[in-house]
């Protein structure tokens, strides 16, 4: 539409309702800048100042209140601000939860408990106000209903997950309490909740959050999985540790290659397969002076061996092991391949076999020493009335010497001898 300003009164009209806007806004604009100028100093005096440029924001209401409240100077007159606010804004959960934290000051618990419900069904998902609920709850005795808020920090912040699963296991110690109650059906959350109880060492509870991990058929890395498979080692759990490992594979078919059979009972004997360096598989920590490495270019059978070097000062190991589930009372034949290349010590590196728990010798190699072509070795042997874990490991006997040179393993075996065998 076009407006005819041909006559000078409308002209003028026109020209004064402008100015008239304009300096309307200016005004809202200088006054909410100051307002804002005042409230940033953050005490009493400039924060009145400020309400009284802007009576209707609730913020400054609230920065006032929390101020006399939180600095005890005044916590009635704190009490006061935070209601003035509310009374502007009632759908802010962080000022019900301040009213709430005054009313706590002055002993007022039912109308801090009001407050807190308000906080909440202002905001019932946020975690942040879950998380203050939940501990005041907590403080009055009521768990259950604790839980719940915990719940929902669970669901909606991960980052908070291993605090809040702390103060829940401190407040329970019940894991399927807090099965039921607290964890979301995610497997993130239940690892965490997973790694809470190993670094407790509560096995039982370890076990009853694994089996509602496997149970919620999500896929996780199965790495996450070996701090629980060698908790249940440490703590002689082996049948649960076999189980474990099956439940792993199952989710995972990449690991049904790892899983012990009749034909061979050492997992990836072979190395053709990377090393996980966890479950049934080759465990190795690395060592100052033994380098342990995957070799694709000397190797008894298959495509690849392990080799070790020595750079020729002392080292107790190899720093590579692997744990056996074996029966008691069982007659069993280990083999192995190996080669050398100007290995030169007093005490050469040998294969093991002991009892993963007792240390008892099952199996102790001649030592391996100067260089030599693949050579088989093997021993025969049978277990203990108590033996249901072997640890297979390159070691040395006596263990201090002086070593240098390099050695090669391939084709390592264990199997459960038959009356025909």
């Amino acid at each position: 539409m076009r407006i005819e300003l041909r006559s000078p009164l409308r002209k003028f009209f026109l020209a004064a309702v402008c100015l008239i806007f304009a300096g309307t806004y200016l005004y809202s604009a200088l006054r909410m800048y100051l307002a804002a100028r005042l409230a940033a100093n953050q005490d009493p005096p400039s924060l009145q100042r400020a309400i009284q440029l802007e009576p209707a924001n609730a913020e400054y209401r609230n920065v006032l209140g929390r101020y006399l409240a939180s600095s005890g100077q005044d916590v009635d007159a704190g009490i006061s601000d935070y209601e003035a606010a509310i009374r502007l804004n009632p759908y802010v959960a962080r000022y019900w939860l301040d009213l709430a934290g005054a009313y706590q000051v002055l002993d007022r618990t039912s109308e801090q408990r009001q407050a807190v419900e308000r906080a909440l069904q202002v905001d019932p998902t946020s975690p942040h106000i879950a998380w203050e609920a939940g501990i005041f709850f907590l403080v009055q005795g009521d768990p259950d209903r604790a839980l719940r808020e915990f719940r929902v920090v669970l669901a909606n912040d991960p980052d908070a997950a291993d605090s809040a699963l702390l103060l829940c296991w401190r407040v329970t110690e019940d894991a399927n309490k807090i099965l039921d109650q607290v964890l979301p059906p995610k497997s993130d959350l239940y690892l965490s909740f997973l790694r809470l109880l190993i670094k407790k060492q509560q096995t039982a509870a370890a076990e009853t959050v694994w089996n509602h991990l496997v149970a919620l058929d999500q896929p996780f890395s199965p790495r996450l999985a070996f701090p629980y498979f060698r908790l249940l080692i440490d703590q002689h759990e082996v049948e649960a540790a076999k189980k474990a490992w099956q439940q792993v594979a199952a989710l995972d078919p990449s690991l049904r290659p790892y899983l012990p059979s009749a034909e061979n009972l050492v997992v990836n004997g072979g190395f053709e397969k990377d090393v996980l360096n966890g479950g049934f598989d080759w465990w190795y920590a690395q060592r100052p002076h033994a380098v342990v490495a995957l070799d694709a270019n000397e190797r008894h059978r298959g495509m690849r061996s392990l080799s070790v070097t020595f750079d020729g000062q002392s080292t107790p190991d190899a720093g590579i092991v692997q744990f056996i589930p074996v029966k008691p009372n069982t007659d069993y034949e280990f083999s192995a391949e190996y080669k050398t290349e100007s290995l030169e010590s007093a005490s050469g590196p040998r294969f093991m076999v002991t009892d993963a728990y007792t240390n008892a010798s099952y199996v102790l190699t001649d030592d391996f020493l100067d260089t030599n072509p693949w050579r088989l070795v093997t021993a025969e042997f049978k277990t203990g009335p108590d033996t249901n874990l072997l640890l297979l490991k390159i070691a040395r006997d006596p263990a201090r010497p002086l070593i240098k040179g390099r050695l090669w393993i391939d084709d390592v075996t264990l199997v459960e001898r038959t009356d025909n065998h």
